[in-house]
């Protein structure tokens, strides 16, 4: 079968990263697809430039096996830092850790401390394992484009690293949490997570590369069918609006084939959603980092993929997804086209009023 080009953007989401992990490894695995570009954001800025490095280095198995690699290094660096989740948590919580005490203790610190108070080097274990698993250098050469997001501290835009600029210094622009780690400095400019302005950014992949076809890989759901009530529920479902606002506002400008500009171009949307996946998954999971949860999430992103694959990969190069349409398309359509068609009706009925005045008159 010919390979479909595509390209794909990744969102960001802490270790949930796992489940696309688990989606790309299968969609490697299965060759189907000619990936013309990424655009990250966190997570998914360091899994989209391990993607791309290990493609260059030994095809698509150097990807799965730099993805597998990683992920073991986070599980075990993490553990210094955060205490590993139990077989408890994992089975009976779902892998949700804001039910134990380190994790409350945990909150606590990091509401009343600053990470320019507890972390005073500034000392990131991520920087290590970047350096270790990816050569920049020869990253920069690759025939893949790669766009990664951060957030400027200074005046809250968002900033794209495009290839040439992509180093560890910008990836941890792209994941860096303000609350846990000092705002990252890149040549002078000071940023924090990409997640606060695009998660991930599209509008790179529709005018940066050559497809028309454009694959979204979600980890944050964006709709939620039951009341947040607890403190918890609240601060989740608050946690996911913040991290997907510039996501919907752009999607749901593309959908309806608009940009800033006017029109863009015939452009294929597809999506991967974990709206029902996720749903018993709040915040608190994002940081557990143990090798058990981690690798059910894996596991859960290979049955995602092999589902789209089933069920969308004939519509690449054809149609967007009807999921795409839904998820960014029908909530505001009546609403949008009221508005849009309002004024014209309102001018209409003003003439025709005139009109017959003038005629009894």
């Amino acid at each position: 079968m010919k390979k479909k080009k595509i390209a794909i953007a990744l969102q960001g989401g802490g270790a949930h990263g796992a489940f696309t992990w688990g989606v790309m490894e299968k969609l490697l695995e299965k060759d189907l697809l000619d990936i013309r570009g990424f655009s990250g954001t966190s997570v998914g800025a360091v899994t989209s430039a391990l993607i791309v490095h290990g493609l260059q280095k030994n095809g698509k198995q150097g990807a799965i096996d730099l993805l597998e690699l990683f992920w073991k290094e986070i599980s075990i660096s993490s553990r210094f830092s955060i205490p590993p989740s139990t077989w408890f948590e994992n089975i009976f919580f779902n892998g949700n850790l804001d039910i134990t005490p380190w994790y409350q203790i945990f909150n606590n610190f990091i509401n009343h401390f600053s990470p320019y108070q507890f972390n005073p080097l500034n000392i990131n274990p991520l920087r290590d394992i970047l350096d270790r698993l990816i050569d920049f250098d020869q990253l920069k050469r690759s025939p893949i484009k790669l766009f990664v997001a951060a957030t400027k501290v200074k005046d809250g835009s968002m900033k794209i690293f495009c290839l040439p600029e992509i180093s560890s210094d910008s990836l941890l622009a792209s994941t860096c949490l303000p609350y846990l780690y000092q705002s990252a400095d890149v040549n002078g400019d000071y940023y924090w997570d990409g997640g606060y302005t695009g998660n991930p950014p599209i509008y790179p992949l529709i005018y940066g590369t050559d497809s028309s076809d454009i694959l979204l890989i979600q980890l944050n759901p964006i709709i939620r069918n039951q009341l947040p009530e607890s403190v918890t529920e609240i601060q989740n479902r608050i946690n996911e609006i913040s991290f997907n606002v510039s996501l919907e506002s752009e999607m749901r400008m593309l959908v309806r084939g608009y940009d800033l500009a006017g029109k863009v171009k015939d452009t294929f949307f597809h999506l991967l959603a974990v709206d029902r996946l996720f749903k018993d998954l709040n915040f608190s999971s994002k940081l557990n980092t143990s090798w058990e949860f981690l690798n059910r999430l894996r596991e859960e992103g290979h049955k995602a993929a092999e589902i789209w694959l089933r069920d969308d990969l004939p519509r690449v190069g054809q149609a967007s997804s009807p999921l795409t349409k839904k998820m960014f398309g029908s909530a505001e359509e009546s609403w949008l086209e009221e508005m849009i068609h309002k004024p014209a009706r309102h001018l209409k009925d003003q003439k025709n009023s005139s009109v017959l005045q003038n005629r009894t008159s």
